[in-house]
């Protein structure tokens, strides 16, 4: 394995985040799609079909189906939230090319800088992420930098919690699991699945009340959070 210390990091609530609620957006695109919902109802349907929604299974190894099966699987949101006229009309189309652009999505504060300086400090970069095939694209249209890797179920087959998805990124980096920190906003699909996989981990928590060796509040303390963990670029 390389003496190269890797930082993995989830995507969407870690480094990205949605600029509105998706009850505010997804309401905004129905109406003009003459699709009619009451807030209320659009709010406690989509809660409920988000919480329930999962990356594909790839059991067939065809990784070239699995991006088609991920836009499948938010049209069955659509259609739990909206309705079948919504799932199978144009207010789809509308909202799954509206998620695929940056202007949806805005930058953690601090987050590019303190990937930049991790970079400066001698550490593999990469994103470990449950989001679909869109993300790609949008990393690179927000201004990240380029990551060593990027490791998501359409491209590996495996989605968080499964261990599988940390080792293909670590075989990947050729960096061993003891060398790697993951950050993640989950604590049940981020940090616990990647100290499952025998990764150091973090939550990342803005709002997190005091101070934890187990939480990074601000991306401008990476660099004291990876000191706590024993990883340097000499690791």
């Amino acid at each position: 394995m390389s003496a190269r210390p890797a930082l993995l990091l989830d995507a969407v609530g870690t480094l990205i985040r949605l600029r509105e609620p998706p009850v505010a957006t997804y309401h905004r695109v129905a109406q003009r799609h003459g699709v009619a919902r009451t807030r209320a109802d659009l709010d406690r349907d989509l809660g409920r079909a988000m919480a329930r929604l999962r990356p594909p299974r790839c059991d067939d190894g065809r990784l070239d189906a699995m991006p088609a099966r991920e836009r499948e699987g938010w049209r069955g949101v659509i259609r739990e939230a909206l309705g079948d006229a919504a799932a199978d009309g144009s207010c789809f189309d509308a909202l799954w090319a509206l998620y695929a652009e940056a202007d949806a999505w805005e930058v953690q504060p601090g987050a590019v800088a303190a990937l930049l300086a991790a970079r400066g400090n001698g550490f593999a970069l990469a994103v470990v992420s449950n989001m679909d095939a869109r993300l790609p694209a949008l990393l690179d249209a927000l201004g990240f930098p380029a990551f060593d890797a990027l490791v998501l179920p359409s491209n590996c087959g495996h989605a968080k919690p499964d261990p599988r998805i940390f080792a293909v990124v670590l075989d990947r980096l050729a960096c061993s699991a003891a060398g790697a920190l993951y950050v993640g906003d989950r604590e049940k699909d981020c940090v616990e699945a990647a100290r499952a996989a025998g990764l150091h981990a973090l939550r990342y928590d803005r709002d997190a009340a005091g101070t934890s060796d187990r939480v990074l509040r601000a991306w401008s303390e990476l660099g004291v959070a990876v000191a706590r963990s024993g990883l340097d670029s000499r690791a």
